[in-house]
């Protein structure tokens, strides 16, 4: 299958020497245990407690040198539970991205894989990136591909073009889902300051997206813009936007469309930079626009958008949801003792408020994220609020049991998560999180969960190799899903 066969691809590709040096290759077995008693195994309204022990040798792989650069994290999990022994369950879970570059500064090739278990349902059962939810019927399998020719052509100021070609997909039990596939083509040529004060660029871009059940069908979608930059001082740039799309999304009738908006790009100093693009397209108006700014101590970042998009595209990276994401939003194969505080943060952020659709149609989501992290000699504060509002675009019949979009045409998820990290000494630090989140279906009061989940622990480097932890966690669901749970959590990890 070539799934399969691309994450067999992945590890090849991350482990190769190539022509690199030796020492920029790191192989490192691993072996991770945790036990966990909780006072509701099975996440219900009158649960009842259990322990579970978990024992996951695995391997990490990275590469920092050369045109081979990318990393691979890979486990084999095996959970077993003292009194629900029939949960007892053993599988793969496995990370990995790279990038190869096989002609210089021309020709690259990026590849990502992943396995991972986690609930996709924003509605029922345990909470996305909850550690305990490993049911079979979660497994979701990703993978992708994309070559990508990038040159600096020899006209203009800044002459360049690129071509893109991507195919990613996944495969999900959960829900009927099936397996998925999206295929993207995208060519560009631009020089943005090719007449000094004025710029031009030309974009064209096609999805196909294909499905293998019968409320996932397969649908097209083709965009050509065509952008006159205006450069009014090297820190602001002034963008124009016309162009022309067409989809079959609404029932395979084919839907044209013209596009008309534009821009800004705006660097006031060198720490901020703030982009905003406004369109009419089809589905009314587009937007994306984005803040960050970065101070000494301290981090602020607020971005808004609404497009177009479905599970396929949301779906291209397993790390969004699975709880050890960590180890593969790191990239490029940099260890995690390499990244600074508030770099792990950030991604720790990234993790934890992402959210993702169980549903085939393909949406309209407008979404919004922001917040800022707070940058200290021993303690790190960090705070993200996100909200993703979507709206049934496909007029599609059937939908599988589930489906949020089966009941109601608008879906809102909404998620606030405030963390701290503060550092004992030079090998433990104190961690906490509280995140409050609610998923609601604005035509079916019947789908309305609100969650509340905090954690706290300590982390502690026992040796060079190894490292041990201990976390309580506590979670509330109310409406669609109703429990209440209590856990504590023991780790141990070791590097060989």
């Amino acid at each position: 299958m070539p799934r399969l066969a691309l994450v067999a691809a992945s590890i090849v590709l991350a482990a190769a020497p190539g022509a690199a040096s030796a020492q920029s290759v790191r192989v490192s077995p691993t072996l991770d245990t945790e036990l966990t008693w909780t006072d509701n195994v099975n996440a219900e309204r009158n649960g009842r407690d259990d322990m579970i022990l978990e024992v996951s040798p695995g391997i990490s792989v990275s590469r920092t040198g050369g045109r081979l650069t990318g990393g691979l994290t890979a486990s084999f999990r095996n959970l077993m539970y003292a009194q629900e022994t029939d949960q007892n369950t053993s599988f793969l879970s496995l990370n990995g991205s790279g990038t190869y570059e096989a002609i210089e500064d021309m020709l690259f090739i990026d590849a990502a894989a992943g396995i991972s278990r986690s609930n996709l349902s924003a509605f029922s059962g345990r909470g996305p990136g909850d550690p305990l939810g490993v049911s079979e019927d979660n497994e979701t399998r990703t993978w992708s591909i994309s070559p990508r020719v990038e040159s600096d052509l020899r006209f203009g100021e800044a002459g360049r073009g690129s071509v893109r070609y991507s195919s990613r997909g996944f495969s999900s039990k959960e829900g009927g889902l099936g397996d998925q596939s999206v295929s993207q083509w995208d060519v560009s040529l631009s020089d943005p300051g090719g007449f000094r004060f004025l710029g031009w660029g030309v974009a064209y871009s096609r999805t196909d997206t294909d499905g293998d059940t019968s409320t996932s069908r397969s649908s097209t979608e083709e965009v050509i813009r065509g952008t006159l930059f205006a450069n009014i001082s090297p820190q602001f740039r002034m963008r124009g936007i016309v162009g022309y799309e067409t989809n079959d999304y609404s029932s395979g009738n084919e839907t044209n469309s013209d596009i008309v908006g534009g821009g800004i790009d705006w660097y006031p100093t060198d720490r901020t930079a703030i982009s905003a693009t406004v369109e009419d397209r089809f589905f009314g108006r587009g937007y994306d626009v984005s803040f960050n700014h970065r101070m000494s101590r301290s981090v602020w970042f607020l971005s808004a958008s609404r497009d177009t998009s479905s599970i396929g595209r949301d779906l291209g990276l397993v790390a969004v949801f699975d709880p050890r994401c960590l180890d593969f939003l790191q990239g490029a194969g940099r260890p995690l003792d390499s990244l600074s505080e508030d770099e792990r943060e950030l991604l720790l952020d990234e993790c934890i408020n992402s959210s993702l659709l169980q549903t085939n149609a393909v949406y309209v989501n407008r979404s919004v994220r922001g917040g800022f992290s707070l940058l200290g000699v021993r303690n790190t504060l960090n705070f993200a609020v996100t909200r993703s509002d979507r709206s049934n675009l496909s007029e599609l019949s059937g939908l599988v049991p589930g489906d949020p979009f089966l009941t109601s045409d608008r879906v809102r998820t909404t998620s606030a998560t405030v963390s701290w990290n503060h550092r004992l000494t030079g090998t433990s630090a104190l961690v906490a999180s509280l995140t409050r989140s609610r998923a609601e279906a604005l035509e079916d009061e019947d789908l309305d969960t609100r969650r509340l989940s905090g954690t706290i622990g300590l982390t502690r480097t026992l040796g060079p190799y190894t490292q041990g932890s201990l976390r309580y966690r506590y979670e509330k669901a109310e409406g669609t899903t109703d429990y209440t749970e209590n856990s504590v959590t023991a780790t141990l990890g070791m590097r060989f």
